[in-house]
């Protein structure tokens, strides 16, 4: 159980420094009222970049989700 919670917390937290903090990122670009490109570029982060990020995160941890279990079966036929 604690190796399954700590898989959630960091997958969650990967989540979280990745995807989180992209408003912090756009906030430090210029107006788009200014610069019409920054607004591309918020599009383009968040249409084509955020959604293989999660894919990617959601495969990693449902690969070691699936590893503890098997884990935890194995060392319950064992014992």
């Amino acid at each position: 159980m604690r190796r399954q919670l700590r898989l959630g917390l960091v997958a969650f937290g990967v989540l979280v420094a990745l995807l989180g903090l992209l408003p912090l990122a756009f906030a430090a670009l210029p107006d788009p009222a200014d610069s019409p490109g920054s607004a591309l570029i918020v599009w383009a982060v968040l249409g084509v970049a955020a959604y293989p990020a999660l894919v990617v995160i959601g495969r990693w941890y449902v690969v070691r989700a699936e590893r503890n279990e098997r884990d935890a079966a194995d060392r319950t036929e064992g014992g």
